[in-house]
């Protein structure tokens, strides 16, 4: 007989909260299984509260507990930031890394990601310019039916641009 695994117990978060926001012991447990990733009704569940079901959206609800999330979203968020040039300098210490291991395969997948980041494999954009009398043949084209473009792609209708004098003998 299988026996079920014993569930380790997640360590709360225990972020100094501005004193502007007033919360009790289990408002701020709250806020700490929030911020763990769970929802309303297991929160309010780690949380003590008795009928976490019903209590667990409404807890959310309050002022306290809306502007103490936002504050904790802020500050792991101020937190989490990581600049281009912090990416930058970690892919340059692991080719660094790779170069004194001699393992050349990681220096030009760090070398990959480095030119990736830095947008050197970006398609390289070219500008055409057309003329005014490119312009006129162009809209020439447009006007002419798919059946008259075929005829003058298969060689069919010999285009001469030019003037045409009749002289008379």
């Amino acid at each position: 007989m299988a026996r079920a695994k014993p569930k380790t117990k997640e360590k709360p978060i225990t972020a100094d909260r501005p004193q502007s926001i007033l919360l009790t012991a289990q408002q701020a447990a709250f806020v700490d299984a929030k911020m763990l990733g769970k929802d309303n009704i297991d929160a309010a569940r780690a949380a003590g509260y008795k009928r976490p079901i019903t209590s667990g959206n409404t807890i959310a609800k309050t002022d306290s507990v809306q502007r103490a999330l936002a504050a904790a979203r802020d500050e792991l968020s101020s937190a989490a930031q990581i600049t281009r040039a912090d990416v930058i300098d970690g892919f340059m210490e692991a080719i660094n890394m790779a170069k004194l291991s001699a393992d050349p395969a990681s220096m030009i997948k760090g070398w990959s990601e480095t030119a990736k980041v830095l947008g050197l494999y970006a398609p390289e954009v070219k500008k055409l310019e057309i003329s005014g009398n490119q312009k006129r043949l162009q809209s020439k084209y447009e006007a002419m039916s798919d059946m008259e473009l075929l005829d003058i792609i298969e060689g069919r209708v010999k285009l001469i641009e030019g003037e045409s004098i009749r002289v008379e003998e």
